[in-house]
């Protein structure tokens, strides 16, 4: 818009310059009718060009001011946009890390929940292995028939030793049970280590022979 004004203005220039000719030499001949007349044409003709660069001046800031007002409302829309996208996306995070808080919350629940059996302190110490010869047998488990065969027991709860005649238990490992006595204790094997362990710590995982026992671990 500024340009087209000052293309304006130049173009008006030489019949500014021309009418100011013409008034000039009216001024000389002032008492020549037909000079008046046309100097009078030539203000009037001048007065419209005022007149209608008053108008192009005003519709020039209009317009300017219109596009001016409509940059204004895309750049608030883009704003407006971005801040919602952001939004979404951390509204979105704090979905995620609610639901892992919820999960761990319940996962811990859980596992306090979880019975944890210990010794009973009248439980007696366990036997000698001169005590065991010919007395205890893995026929003693769940029907176990075969004299040849060892029984491989995960360990579920952890056990500290409270003697060298006594395994150290950990969660997770397996033990070769040999004997297993009748006062809660069994005789068993675990990295490479023998001795005596608490019978209800582990639980039956599957049978393995005698002769394969010591390949397990």
């Amino acid at each position: 818009m500024g340009k087209e004004r000052g293309n304006l203005l130049k173009a008006l220039g030489p019949q500014a310059i021309d009418v100011s000719k013409k008034q000039a030499k009216a001024r000389k001949s002032m008492g020549n009718p037909d000079y008046t007349l046309k100097m009078e044409s030539a203000e009037a003709k001048l007065q419209e060009l005022k007149s209608n660069v008053a108008i192009l001046e005003k519709e020039a800031t209009a317009a300017m001011t219109a596009v001016e007002a409509q940059q204004q409302r895309l750049t608030l829309q883009r704003v407006i946009s971005m801040v919602e996208s952001e939004r979404t996306y951390h509204s979105r995070v704090l979905q995620i890390l609610d639901q892992l808080e919820s999960e761990m919350v319940s996962e811990r629940q859980r596992i306090e929940a979880s019975p944890s059996p210990v010794v009973d302190n009248t439980m007696p110490p366990p036997p000698s292995y001169e005590e065991v010869n010919g007395v205890f047998s893995p026929s003693t488990y769940e029907g176990v028939t075969d004299a040849m065969g060892y029984f491989l027991g995960e360990v579920v709860h952890p056990y500290q030793a409270k003697s060298d005649v006594e395994l150290n238990l950990f969660i997770g490992d397996y033990v070769i049970v040999r004997k297993v006595s009748n006062n809660e204790w069994a005789e068993g094997e675990s990295k490479e280590r023998e001795g005596w362990l608490p019978f209800g710590y582990v639980e039956r995982r599957e049978r393995v022979l005698a002769s394969k026992a010591t390949e397990v671990f």
